[in-house]
């Protein structure tokens, strides 16, 4: 240790200065983030604000947020975010008894900041977070509480003795470029503790893992924490990987509960997230789906304006549609399109007697040219009906189903879909569209992935996912892809908030099945980056249904492997597509496994063998034809 001395507390009368960094999506900081920025405001006499990509809008808002802002790139985030801002303020650093070093990694505030400051304060230490973590020492694999004690970044208050030191000025010359790898960016942010400790100066936690069940209780033990009042809850907890948080039990939706219990708006923080997290990961951490009971939960409202648009593609279902539809609260009017113009009569007369006791507003329009089971026809056909102010909510349906599944497949898809958007009655429907009253950032709400009967699991995207990537650029969405499959309305069928989905209404939408394949999967990611999230809704027979065949299946899948999903799963992964199960299929997942470069030099020997085979077979046409 090359440093001596005594830890100082904050003193009387000191002043502390804050560096903010925050990520600007579309031009301008989130809700969420400003809710943490004027929080941290009220503790500091002097704001940095460090961003990039700012629009006028956004530098107006963030301005009045702050004292100063530090522009860097957009892509600037963490440590590297933070050493923008010290180099901006020189020598200014100097006069500042304290410097927190912070952004928009973390939701909050669940607490007061007051409290725990105030603690903090009468600390005797260098450098303090709210909360810390114990990393295992290189090769040794003794359990227990013997690790190295590092400081969360995504909090970080550095005293004065600290930033005047050697240690403290070597670390900011040498940091690295950022990293393109999450691993190595947290290596690089946990060896800062690391040198501030090696020099001499003492380290702390307002909220320390000693006091915890996990050495990384900001990720295991968010629950007490938030019980303690710790007043930061990180936003990895909701943006992780599923599978890892389900080895764990970390389930964010009892996390969000406990935030919500202090009084912290948790639709800010979902909304902040449908931005910036690919939305089935955002849904299954946040465990979206929603079990809705047939009785009506809440006491009658002033109801919600609700238009529908079902396209007709055949009128085997009409009856049954228009017997659900016609008991949905709030239903201001209803929009019929025609695959098959002969079918207008038949609609026209089945409403009519639907409504007979109560009229309610209906129009057919044609849409001859669209025979596939969707509903593009809300962005084309109607799309006046969606760029209106008319409803708060838009219903879209259809009555096709895809020739090619079995009848039982067809019989299942379309009992999942009506029942899940629409129940036997009013009460299910009104439960339904509570959750949109409830919760203002909601935007699009369907059914769960249909499974049954059908192959949607694993390959959801179809192989369309860059066709949806080139439509989501050119609409200007940047919202996160999902990889295996997406998160969407697969069935084609879908409650939304029209603002959520309005820009789908920007581009002039072609005809057939691929089309169809591809707008379907756009909605989750168009709503998210508008700032809208999603959920799923079911009622809890085919809750039943689903559960219990998952269940089976993953249970079968499961048999060869050994552990959690988040182990045989990456395993699976590396080691690649089964193929048909040949003997080939078998060596080249082998090869990919423990020889991937043996793989890819194979790969390019047999991409030469096949260009010189034609090569040799168009000079023997060629002779043959001499």
């Amino acid at each position: 240790m090359s440093e001596t001395g005594v830890a100082p507390r904050f003193p009387l009368g000191g002043s502390r200065a804050a560096v903010f960094a925050l990520q600007a999506r579309k031009g301008r900081p989130t809700p969420a983030t400003l809710l943490s920025l004027a929080a941290v405001r009220e503790h500091v006499d002097h704001l940095a604000v460090v961003v990039g990509g700012l629009d006028a809008e956004g530098r107006a808002v963030v301005d009045s947020h702050c004292d100063e802002v530090v522009t860097v790139a957009s892509d600037v985030t963490g440590l590297w975010a933070y050493a923008a801002a010290l180099r901006a303020w020189g020598s200014r650093e100097s006069s500042f008894d304290e410097i927190i070093l912070t952004g928009d990694g973390w939701f909050g505030p669940i607490s007061p900041l007051a409290p725990v400051i105030e603690r903090m304060d009468v600390r005797y230490v260098d450098m303090w977070s709210l909360t810390d973590r114990r990393e295992g020492r290189p090769h040794d694999r003794s359990e227990g509480r013997d690790g190295e004690v590092r400081l969360s970044t995504y909090w970080l208050a550095v005293r004065r003795r600290v930033r005047e030191s050697e240690a403290w000025r070597r670390f900011w010359t040498d940091l690295p470029s950022r990293p393109d790898h999450g691993w190595q960016v947290r290596q690089i942010e946990s060896s800062l503790s690391e040198v501030v400790v090696q020099a001499g100066f003492r380290i702390g936690a307002a909220f320390p893992s000693d006091d915890y069940p996990a050495e990384h209780a900001d990720t295991f033990n968010v629950d007490l924490l938030v019980e303690d009042g710790c007043p930061a809850v990180t936003r990895e907890v909701f943006d992780g990987y599923p599978l890892f948080y389900d080895q764990h039990a970390i389930v964010g939706r009892r996390i969000a509960a406990a935030m919500a219990t202090r009084g912290y708006p948790v639709g800010l923080m979902w909304s902040d997230l449908a931005r910036s997290s690919a939305p089935k990961r955002l849904h299954t951490n946040g465990a979206m789906l929603e079990i809705l009971p047939p009785v009506e939960r809440a006491s009658r409202r002033e109801p919600l304006r609700v238009i529908a648009v079902v396209h007709v593609v055949d009128t085997i279902d009409i009856p049954d549609i228009m017997a659900r539809l016609v008991v949905v609260p709030g239903l201001a009017r209803c929009v019929f399109t025609l695959a098959d113009e002969n079918a207008r009569p038949a609609v026209e007369a089945a409403w009519r007697s639907a409504c007979a006791a109560e009229p309610i507003p209906f129009e057919t329009r044609p849409a001859t040219a669209r025979r596939t089971p969707d509903t593009i026809v809300v962005f084309d056909e109607c799309r006046d009906v969606v760029n209106s102010d008319d409803a708060d909510l838009i219903l879209a349906l259809h009555t096709g189903v895809d020739p090619k599944m079995s009848r039982n497949a067809r019989r299942y898809f379309r009992r999942q879909q009506l029942d899940c958007l629409l129940g036997d009655g009013p009460g299910y429907t009104a439960n339904l569209i509570e959750l949109f009253r409830r919760e203002p950032e909601l935007g699009l709400v369907f059914p769960p992935t249909p499974h049954i009967g059908m192959s949607t699991l694993g390959d959801g995207w179809l192989g369309h996912r860059e066709q949806v990537e080139r439509h989501l650029d050119r609409l200007g969405v940047d919202v996160p892809l999902d990889w295996a499959s997406p998160h969407a309305p697969l069935g084609g069928m879908w409650w939304a908030r029209p603002e959520a989905v309005r820009r789908l209404a920007e581009e002039r939408w072609g005809t057939g099945p691929d089309v169809s394949a591809v707008h379907s999967r756009l909605h989750a990611y168009v709503a998210g980056d508008r700032g809208y999230y999603t959920r799923t809704v079911a009622t809890s027979e085919h809750a039943g249904l689903s559960h219990g065949s998952l269940e089976y299946i993953g249970d079968h899948m499961a048999m060869t492997s050994y552990g959690y999903p988040a182990g045989y799963t990456a395993l699976l992964h590396r080691a690649g597509p089964v193929g048909s199960g040949r003997a080939v299929d078998f060596a080249r997942m082998w090869l990919r496994y423990r020889h991937p470069d043996w793989l890819r030099a194979a790969s390019v020997v047999g991409r030469v063998a096949r260009g010189a085979r034609r090569v040799t077979r168009g000079l023997r046409a060629h002779r043959g034809g001499n």
